[in-house]
Order: structure tokens, then C-alpha cells, then sequence
């Protein structure tokens, strides 16, 4: 019986390993596009903040939170239903039935995004002046994107589901490009305003939207009469569990641009939006790639091998994840000061301290793909909408309180906080479906570690911007690893197998 058992164990620590290479190369794949992304982002940052002044770059960041939650309730969760219907073997056989596919999901994005805008008019009269006053004179541009971006997604759903890993890539790296061009070029035109920002954003999210449907046109799979109710409604009804929890999302996310506005002004909200982007970065090439592969992965683990695999192969990843955000967050801590200076410029010096609290309330949520999985697999959307919505409302309790006490720092402090409760009644509920073991040890020793790193990094002294990143980046990153190194036997065991495969 105990051979029996050791067996079993050990084949499924050879899944566990086996798919944790199928999730690095394919989140080596989604990395490349990221990859590139990230450095638009990153030559952008520097010259919109410089290009906007803290008030103008403050209403660009508000009125893209209000795109998002109007893209959101466009897309009617049929970007996911995309993925959901796609059969390709069948639609390769049968090119009717790609027809019906393509069209419905195509069509139906349309048909409900342009719902959402005229029921968004009719009733905008009723929204409080105080939340979409700023933001009044954007509503055309406002509008316009959010439907944009709902039709994007759902033809960027079609390339992912068509596997085509190049083309996804280069569209969504060469708009972030574009856009940013555009911008650019418009700005002794049109001034240095939030409208010159989305309406060069307008067009260039515009021209992506046309040549991707002129692509689907020219293969034929688009016409109205393939339209097909049934699918259409059962797509909306698979993802539309789906848009009540990313819209809890996303009020999650953004309730706090308002209140910083409402208690501390359009000027502070700028300085704020800049801190929160820059933590956004730093986070995006850990967690972007490991979200977009994962799902898939331990879907398919549970559907062919159980709970138990399943749950040994995320307790693996989980783990991994903890060790490098830790690095990561050691890093940002180190360098946080010469990085706002020169991404963003001296003028928002004094915002490099909330980094920390914002960064580590982006990874602290981030692991909602672990700790939620079992609501995922069950398909328990909604219940993870209502926790959501906990969290949101907790977001919003804790900024009023906060904000008008500790200023910028309350908003920073009650985003981790908010994000620490979601995570919390996020595990409480899905350990009932697929219980996770959280190695506390372990974690102790990451956070040990890194506060260590962070500590050395701040020493090394810099009179360059860059030197100083690249030298209190190295001594932090050297720090922690040499302390892994010394109190963890799995890092040990790691970096000497890593010595042999180098040596041989």
C-alpha cells in the first residue's frame, strides 16, 4: 500500500514539474508581447508625465477608469465566450459553422457595446456631478473607446484562440506604439490636454479595430445573416457572471481615483496616478504572463487528473510566485526614488514612498489566481463578484477615513488592505472546493530576505540616475539571493542543478 501511494506521488510530482514547464514557455510566449508593451510603456511614461501637467495626467488616469468599466458592461463577457465556443476541428471541417461563430461573437460585441452606450446617455443625467464632472467634456472620446476596446478584445479573443502568438503580439504592442506616436504628434496641435490624449488614443484603437475586421471580411467569416441568436445568448449568458465580477473589479480598483480627487484635488490625483502607474509596471512582467497562461493549465490538470494534482501543481507555482515577488518588491523598494525621478521627473519626487504599499497590494492580489481557484474551476463567479464587492466597499469605507488623515498614504494603505481582505474571503471560500497550503515558513523567509535586500539596495549611495537603479537594483537582487540561498535547501538544490547543466 505504501508503494502503492509513493508511486502515485511521484507521478504526480512528474505532472506538477511537466506542466510547470508548459506554463513557462507558454508564459514565455504571452512575455514576448508583454515584453514589449512594457517598454512602450516605459519610454511613454517619462514624456506624458513631463508632457501633462499632475492635474491633466490625474483626469487622463480617472476618465481611463471609467473606459474600463464601460468596456467591461460592453463586452457583455463575450470576449470569454470566445474562448469558451471555439471548436477548431470543427469549424475547419464545417466553414458554415465558423461563419455562425465568427459572426456572432463579431456582431454581438457590436450590438451590445452600442446598447451600453445609449443606455449610458439616457441615463448619465442621473450620475452625481461630483463623480463624472471632471470628465464631462471627454464623454464623445469617453464613449468612443469604451466601444473600441470591446470590439479589440473580442477580435484579440479570435487570435488567441487561434493560436496566432505573433500577430496577437504585434497588434497589441504596435497599437500601444501607435497610439503613442499619435499622441505625440497631435500635442502641438491640440494642446497639452487630456482630450489630445484619448483622441489620438480614439484613432489609433480605431484604425486597429478596422484592419482586424477588414482580416475577418477578406476570410469571409463576417455577415449578418450568420448572425445566430441561440449563440449569441449563450454566450452572453457564460459571460455574464463574468462581467459582474470584473466590474467588482474594477470598482475595486478605482474607487480610489475619485476619493483622492474629491478630498485632496485634481492636482494630488496626478501625483497619485503616477505612483499607482509605476507600481503598475513593476508588477506587470511577474503577473500579466502567469495570469494569462495558468488558467488553462490547471484547468486541464483537474479535468484529467483530479483535485489532488491539481492542487500540488498550483501549491508549486504559488510558491514560486511568493519567492520572486518578494525579489521583486526588494528591487522597487531600493531603486523607488531614482526611478520616479527619472520616469517621471523630479516633480513628483516625494512619491516614490507609496511604491511599496502599492506594489505590494497589486502582488497581494495577484494571488487570486491561486487561492481562487477552486471557485474558478467551479465556475462560482458570482460568489467571487460578491467578494468583491465586499472589498470594494471596504476600499471606499477605509479612503474616506484615511484620506482626509494621512493624505496620499491613507489611499496607498487602504488599496493593500483592500486587496489583503479580498484575497482572504477569496482563499476562505474556494479552500471549501480546492484547500491550498500556504508554506508560512517559507514566506517568512522570502519576506525576511527581502526586507534584508531592500535595506542593502538603499545604502549604495548614486550621483546618476541610472547607475544608482542599475547598482542598488544589483546589491538588492545579489542580497536576497545569497540569503535564500543560505536558509532555504530548495534554492540550494536549484542553483546547483543549474551549475551542472551549465558545466555539462
Amino acid at each position: 500500500m505504501t508503494a502503492v501511494v509513493q508511486v502515485e506521488s511521484d507521478s504526480a510530482s512528474r505532472l506538477a514539474r511537466r506542466e510547470l514547464c508548459t506554463l513557462l514557455r507558454h508564459s514565455s510566449h504571452y512575455l514576448a508581447g508583454l515584453s514589449g508593451g512594457l517598454v512602450v510603456g516605459l519610454v511613454s511614461f517619462p514624456i506624458f508625465t513631463r508632457a501633462f501637467s499632475p492635474a491633466e495626467y490625474g483626469l487622463m488616469d480617472l476618465a481611463q477608469r471609467v473606459v474600463v468599466m464601460l468596456a467591461i458592461a460592453s463586452k457583455a463577457g463575450l470576449q470569454n465566450a470566445v474562448l469558451r465556443f471555439y471548436d477548431k476541428d470543427r469549424f475547419a471541417a464545417d466553414p458554415p459553422e465558423a461563419r455562425r461563430f465568427y459572426s456572432t461573437m463579431y456582431l454581438g460585441t457590436l450590438g451590445t457595446a452600442l446598447a451600453v452606450t445609449l443606455v449610458f446617455l439616457a441615463f448619465r443625467g442621473l450620475i452625481p456631478g461630483r463623480i463624472w464632472g471632471p470628465i464631462a467634456g471627454l464623454s464623445g472620446l469617453v464613449l468612443s473607446l469604451a466601444l473600441l476596446r470591446s470590439l479589440a478584445a473580442t477580435l484579440w479573443g479570435f487570435l488567441r484562440i487561434e493560436e496566432r502568438t505573433k500577430a496577437f503580439n504585434a497588434t497589441t504592442v504596435g497599437t500601444r506604439a501607435a497610439t503613442v506616436a499619435a499622441i505625440l504628434a497631435l500635442l502641438p496641435l491640440a494642446g497639452r490636454t487630456a482630450h489630445t490624449y484619448f483622441l489620438g488614443t480614439v484613432m489609433v484603437e480605431g484604425v486597429l479595430v478596422l484592419a482586424l475586421t477588414a482580416a475577418l471580411l477578406r476570410r469571409k467569416v463576417l455577415r449578418l445573416a450568420s448572425f445566430d441568436t441561440a449563440l449569441f445568448r449563450a454566450g452572453v449568458m457564460f459571460g455574464l457572471p463574468l462581467v459582474v465580477y470584473e466590474l467588482a473589479f474594477a470598482a475595486l480598483g478605482s474607487a480610489d481615483r475619485f476619493l483622492v480627487r474629491h478630498y485632496l484635488g485634481a492636482n494630488v490625483l496626478g501625483f497619485y496616478s503616477v505612483a499607482y502607474g509605476l507600481a503598475e509596471h513593476a508588477g506587470d512582467l511577474l503577473v500579466g504572463p502567469l495570469v494569462l497562461a495558468i488558467l488553462p493549465i490547471y484547468m486541464r490538470i483537474w479535468t484529467s487528473s483530479g483535485p489532488r494534482k491539481t492542487t500540488e501543481f498550483l501549491n508549486l507555482v504559488w510558491d514560486l510566485f511568493l519567492m520572486a515577488a518578494a525579489g521583486i518588491l526588494a528591487i522597487a523598494i531600493a531603486t523607488a526614488r531614482p526611478l520616479v525621478v527619472l520616469l517621471a521627473s523630479s516633480r513628483y519626487a516625494g512619491t516614490e514612498h507609496l511604491i511599496p504599499l502599492l506594489l505590494g497590494g497589486l502582488f497581494i492580489y495577484a494571488n487570486y489566481v491561486f487561492v481562487a481557484a477552486g471557485l474558478l474551476i467551479q465556475k462560482r463567479t458570482m460568489t467571487m463578484a460578491g467578494l468583491l464587492v465586499v472589498a470594494a466597499v471596504f476600499n471606499i469605507a477605509l479612503n474616506c477615513l484615511l484620506l482626509p488623515v494621512m493624505g496620499l498614504n491613507g489611499a496607498a494603505l487602504a488599496s493593500l488592505l483592500s486587496y489583503a481582505l479580498c484575497i482572504l474571503l477569496l482563499a476562505r471560500a474556494s479552500s471549501r472546493v480546492l484547500p491550498l497550503r500556504l508554506d508560512a515558513a517559507a514566506c517568512a523567509k522570502y519576506l525576511a530576505a527581502g526586507a534584508a535586500a531592500a535595506c542593502a539596495g538603499q545604502q549604495i549611495g548614486y550621483s546618476a540616475l541610472v547607475p544608482g537603479i542599475l547598482s542598488r537594483g544589483a546589491v538588492s537582487l545579489t542580497v536576497y539571493l545569497l540569503i535564500l540561498y543560505a536558509l532555504d535547501r530548495r534554492v540550494r538544490g536549484a542553483a546547483l542543478r543549474a551549475v551542472r547543466a551549465v558545466k555539462t
